[in-house]
């Protein structure tokens, strides 16, 4: 039973492990470019980015033109067939205005997509296959934050726009300046979701190293309570981080979404970040678990022992 006991302890130690893994992988996600960039924190669709503004320079509708006296003359029915003339010329114009909308959108100068991770910032283009499924993303550039540089889309789009070949502004395509603002709360949250995710990655691995006594030496007390405490630590900080970017990213993507629904910016959060996220957090929840409650048991075997060590002796 003790040897079995003694086995049991490698459950956390995987645990750990795992956790250790995870909360690395979910920090340097992007840090290099192409490296695990499906795991990012938020992602800007841009590929259509001022599109409804070039659509709504199109042509009324021919309705405007027509009067509403209802005339049933000849001369009214000529008037009728002349706007018939009129509808159909202005949706062949129309078809050809979509064509020339998209080929706008693809010559803007800009990326299709801009990524946002815990350490750096990435863009890129959608593969051949972006409307599948499982698109395909081909990173073109990533810059390296830090606290006194964050990712700023309105300062990257406005440079990107200025070189293009239509020599643009975010102006020309009324940029709503509430957009910078959310994207800049979401980097004050990642400076924070970083410092819980160092701590969460430096507790998680002195925990799993700290199983190998335990595994060596038994149940001893000093042991127990280093592993509760260092379990729980890992757990705090990681679960904390979690909470963080998750309500975070929630209130900035809603926000941009609003915001930016009239210039066709589109925001999505990166579930496969949050997966990987909370699943750290959950295994060292676990973790911590099994060292209260074979610290609680040693505790309980310890008192019985003291009390029929008493009884004995009386």
């Amino acid at each position: 039973m003790a040897l079995l006991m003694r086995f049991l302890v490698l459950i956390p130690l995987i645990l750990s492990f795992v956790a250790f893994v995870l909360t690395n992988l979910a920090l340097f996600a992007g840090h290099q470019q192409g490296f695990m960039e499906d795991y990012a924190v938020i992602r800007l669709n841009t590929s259509q980015l001022g599109q409804d503004q070039f659509k709504n320079g199109k042509s009324h509708s021919s309705n405007d033109d027509k009067d509403d006296d209802g005339d049933e003359s000849i001369f009214g029915k000529l008037k009728d067939k002349v706007h018939d003339i009129k509808d159909e010329a202005k949706d062949k114009l129309g078809d050809i205005a979509n064509d020339i909308i998209a080929n706008i959108a693809e010559d803007l100068g800009i990326s299709q997509w801009y990524s946002v991770h815990i350490m750096n910032a990435c863009q890129g283009e959608f593969g051949a296959n972006a409307t599948a499924a499982h698109f395909s993303l081909n990173t073109t550039n990533c810059t390296h934050s830090s606290p006194s540089n964050r990712f700023n889309l309105t300062e990257i789009l406005n440079q990107e726009l200025s070189i293009g070949p239509l020599d643009l502004s975010l102006a020309d395509i009324s940029w709503p300046d509430s957009i910078q603002d959310k994207i800049s709360d979401l980097n004050s949250a990642l400076l924070a979701l970083f410092v819980f995710f160092v701590l969460g990655v430096g507790f998680s691995g002195l925990s799993m190293l700290a199983c190998i006594p335990a595994f060596l030496l038994g149940d001893k007390k000093i042991i127990l309570f280093i592993n509760t405490a260092l379990a729980s630590l890992a757990a705090t900080t990681i679960t904390l981080g979690s909470i963080v970017v998750t309500a975070a990213s929630s209130i900035a993507v809603n926000a941009i979404n609003k915001a930016g629904k009239k210039i066709t910016l589109v925001a999505t959060k990166g579930t496969k970040f949050y997966t990987i996220s909370w699943i750290a957090a959950v295994f060292m929840i676990i973790s911590t678990l099994f060292w209260v409650s074979k610290f609680a048991m040693l505790w309980k075997k310890e008192k019985k022992d003291r009390e029929r060590y008493s009884k004995e002796r009386f």
